[in-house]
């Protein structure tokens, strides 16, 4: 994924991307987090910012503990660089979690975001945002107008296709650059059986004779 996104803006790379979902529990915090960790992996300064502050993950996924964040910083003045955590194991990746959330926070995320980054974006080589679900929320649309792109997380056979094409359209309508709709727990049942066994075995046989046509 993180291959796809920045070959299709090699010429005008991307600074931010955020990555969301149609319905809660699809994944979309999950592949924030290990997106921002395969970028920093390639020594490039990665930046994860946690914005689902109803409903804060990253900081689990990391195991990590913050005392502030996000939400604090909005109630603050946008104060954010003293809540920046660094990842000991992931040299180049910095996280501002969201830390504990106080009434109303989740909405004052949508208009202040596009200040943030603006202030991030010449610090870091890309800014990684985990957001709320689409549906039945506001502020991820405010969120999307702000970012250099959007990705959407969807599970299928899980996920409504109406409301999948709902959440696309929307973003669409905002002029907002859809990088593209990301299958979460794919399987082979999932697939129509284009990875059967059947498959596999011909895909196996077809290598296998490549490699005796060049004596490998």
């Amino acid at each position: 994924m993180r291959t796809s996104i920045l070959l299709s803006h090699a010429h005008s790379p991307l600074k931010s991307v955020m990555v969301t979902s149609v319905l809660p529990s699809e994944g979309k915090t999950t592949v924030a987090v290990q997106l921002a960790i395969a970028h920093a992996q390639q020594n490039n300064k990665t930046l994860l910012i946690d914005c689902d502050l109803r409903r804060p993950g990253v900081h689990l996924k990391l195991g990590v503990t913050p005392k502030s964040g996000l939400a604090a910083a909005l109630r603050n003045g946008l104060s954010w660089r003293d809540k920046l955590l660094r990842i000991k194991n992931v040299p180049n990746l910095t996280v501002l979690p969201a830390g504990p959330s106080f009434q109303g926070c989740d909405a004052l995320i949508g208009g202040n975001l596009k200040h943030i980054l603006a202030a991030a974006e010449p610090e870091y080589d890309l800014i990684v945002i985990d957001s709320p679900p689409m549906l039945g929320f506001s502020e991820p649309l405010q969120m999307a107008a702000a970012v250099g792109g959007v990705v959407v997380v969807a599970v299928p056979g899980a996920t409504d296709r109406h409301a999948t094409s709902q959440v696309l359209a929307s973003l669409r309508r905002l002029r907002v650059n859809v990088l593209g709709l990301v299958l979460n727990e794919v399987s082979a049942a999932t697939t129509d059986g284009y990875y059967d066994d059947r498959y596999s075995r011909r895909f196996y046989r077809y290598y296998r004779q490549e490699h005796k046509a060049r004596g490998v």
